[in-house]
């Protein structure tokens, strides 16, 4: 068994570095070819996933639907996925909030979600809310394929292999057109499909 994380393809929110979370922002033409890309890949590795669950957020729905091209399984969604909460950055251009906070804001990204946004979610938030997510899918016998966010990925991975470190978080991120495989005993990262293969 093997878990499989997807990250949603761009949006033009992505695209301006703009912060996203709950907004619900739909795929870009670039995100949906980031997405049909990684679905060519999958097929030619000969790929079959047992159990797939996705973000309700419409740019992971969309991505995961492109991703299995009308194949089984049936897409699951799970709201416990959905992007950890920006707070008060959410919808604010990465450009004004350096000006407006200078140093702190460098330091809060750095951090790697550490400290949560104003008004928002930390990456400890994140991952106890995905943690009953994690055993339903460690039972499922089979490839498992989650499509979901940089933040939500994140959790699940730091959650799966019990580091919480910034040099962890910062491995675990993600581009909007990869998929990281994971085995499970022990939990570890294997490898990286990207969509520029």
């Amino acid at each position: 068994m093997a878990l499989y994380f997807a990250r949603h393809g761009q949006t033009n929110w992505n695209r301006v570095r703009r912060w996203q979370s709950r907004t619900d922002i739909p795929l870009n033409q670039t995100g949906r070819q980031q997405a049909r890309a990684l679905s060519q890949l999958i097929r030619s590795r000969d790929i079959v996933f047992k159990r797939v669950v996705c973000s309700p957020l419409r740019r992971a729905r969309e991505t995961a639907e492109i991703l299995m091209d009308g194949s089984d399984p049936a897409l699951e969604i799970d709201s416990r996925l959905v992007e950890l909460d920006l707070g008060e950055f959410e919808g604010r251009l990465e450009s004004e909030l350096g000006k407006e906070f200078g140093e702190r804001y460098d330091e809060w990204k750095s951090r790697m979600y550490l400290d949560p946004a104003p008004s928002g979610e930390g990456i400890l938030d994140v991952a106890r809310r995905v943690e009953p997510v994690l055993p339903v899918l460690l039972d499922t016998p089979g490839h498992v394929l989650i499509v979901g966010h940089q933040g939500v990925n994140m959790a699940l991975k730091a959650k799966l292999s019990n580091c919480f470190t910034v040099g962890c978080l910062s491995s675990f991120r993600q581009r909007n057109d990869e998929i990281d495989l994971w085995e499970i005993t022990p939990p570890r990262s294997v490898m990286r499909i990207s969509a520029r293969d």
